[in-house]
């Protein structure tokens, strides 16, 4: 990618004026809501709402045309008939628009017509400067300008940058993620990608100061050679995490339909994911949980894990995804098993790995978080995995307070929805639901992850482990 694309990009994630074709100040449109988007994050740039029909549209002053904007237009947002987009198109190259994202499907999704429109597009756009996103997609999510495709999101910024091939999906991680205490730099939802596509974007994140972390939702790729290269770039400065869906044939028909993309099938996938270090997940709690690890990641010395539990049960479980996901459970020095059978009662305990502190948390909730700082600070111990059902702000603090002694990956498995509001007595009060994205954000820049399975949280903990491995091996191949 040229500096040019680089810039240019950047430009339309910082838009000063947008004008919102397919509103109506009459009736609901699908312009009309995509308009509140930028009313409800408090957008300060200028909105100049399209509508032949309407003076006014949702209090601001309404234009017939793009030509009687008598002031610039930096980005235009497209919700109209597809027949009506070519001339919005032209007439936006003629006024100097710097990008137009294209809300409107019925283009390469539907086959050889759709992506004959697609070309038409791509083709009076490059007569200016002006860049496509889309068709079919939502658009640019970025808190730090005000600049949203959905009604609510947040206004507050993360270090997540989101690529998205599904236009719903980018609202439900932005919702579903800001209430996970996961918030973002930008997110895109590129649609059909006929202009700026998936590897364009990739790049600007990888380049982009705001982002630490890249997640994507992939449904496939057109230049993958590009993409490979790119991919393994980035990862050696910020890590990739990757929802790739189409897989199986039925899968691969509907990213077709869906998007036009060439899905591609799981060996070659597999293989990619290897060489670029490129972090897997199959479900929107896998990316939560990803997230929360690679915010801040304390990467392992190796795959030997500590499990801590309460429940006896739990920790047979939690030890068997430990196992399952190729972590081995740590053998404690003397030491340690030592300072742990001073910690809690002999009856109904354990103090091998997995530890199992039995009906003692009841009593004393600061076993939990000296129990993990004990195990921590055993040379023979790479990682912890704690399972607790419940959680309150001063536990969490607590754990902060020894992940800042250990620095060592520590996972929570725990059930999410007991930490929203419940009051289990006089020994465990949970996290209000108000404060439950604050704590949560507290945990992971820290470097600690909540999951809502043992089985994902082991299987986080092996991810920050091969993620190390794929940074060793490229260091190594660097210096030879």
């Amino acid at each position: 990618m040229s500096k040019d694309v680089v810039s240019q990009i950047d430009a339309l994630f910082h838009p000063k004026s947008i004008a919102v074709f397919g509103v109506s100040g009459k009736k609901l449109k699908l312009g009309n809501f995509l308009l509140q988007s930028f009313i409800d994050i408090g957008y300060d740039g200028k909105l100049f709402p399209i509508s032949p029909d309407d003076e006014t549209v949702m209090g601001l002053k309404a234009y017939s045309r793009l030509k009687e904007i008598r002031e610039p237009v930096d980005l235009i947002v497209i919700s109209v008939r597809p027949d009506k987009v070519p001339q919005i198109i032209e007439e936006a190259v003629h006024k100097g628009v710097k990008g137009a994202v294209i809300f409107t499907s019925g283009y390469g999704e539907k086959g050889a017509e759709g992506r004959r429109r697609e070309k038409e597009l791509v083709n009076i756009a490059r007569k200016g400067n002006l860049r496509i996103i889309g068709p079919n997609c939502m658009g640019f999510y970025c808190p730090s300008t005000k600049l949203s495709y959905f009604p609510g999101l947040s206004g507050e910024s993360g270090p997540i940058a989101f690529i998205s091939q599904s236009g719903s999906l980018s609202n439900i991680v932005a919702f579903a993620g800001n209430l996970n205490g996961l918030f973002f730099s930008k997110m895109v939802s590129i649609g059909n990608s006929c202009d700026l596509d998936f590897n364009d974007f990739l790049e600007y994140f990888g380049e982009d100061p705001e982002t630490r972390v890249i997640a994507c939702y992939l449904e496939g790729v057109s230049d993958g050679r590009r993409f490979l290269k790119l991919a393994k770039k980035i990862s050696t400065k910020k890590p990739i995490i990757v929802w790739k869906a189409g897989y199986t044939q039925g899968g691969a028909r509907a990213a077709g339909s869906h998007t036009g993309s060439i899905a591609g099938n799981r060996e070659i996938w597999d293989a990619v994911f290897k060489q670029a270090g490129l972090i897997r997940v199959e479900n929107l709690s896998e990316l939560f949980g990803r997230l929360g690890a690679f915010i801040n990641p304390y990467l392992p010395r190796g795959n030997r894990v500590a499990v801590v539990s309460a429940p006896g049960g739990p920790a047979v479980s939690t030890s068997d995804a430990c196992e399952q996901a190729g972590l081995k459970l740590a053998v404690f020095s003397e030491d340690t098993k030592t300072k742990l059978s001073k910690l809690f009662p002999e009856l109904g305990t354990s103090v091998s790995n997995p530890v199992d502190m039995g009906l003692s948390v009841a009593f004393d909730k600061t076993i939990y978080p000296r129990c993990a700082e004990i195990v921590g600070q055993d040379e023979n111990v790479d990682m912890i995995l704690i399972f607790h059902f419940v959680i309150d702000e001063e536990y969490a603090e607590s754990l902060i307070a020894v992940q800042n002694k250990i620095r060592k990956p520590m996972a929570i498995a725990t059930n999410m929805e007991q930490l929203k509001g419940k009051d289990f007595g006089q020994t465990f009060k949970t996290i209000n639901p108000d404060n439950l994205p604050k704590i949560l954000r507290r945990l992971y820049e820290s470097g600690i992850s909540m999951h809502y399975t043992e089985q994902s949280a082991a299987k986080t903990l092996m991810a920050l482990l091969k993620y190390k491995e794929f940074l060793d091996k490229n260091r190594q191949e660097t210096e030879s």
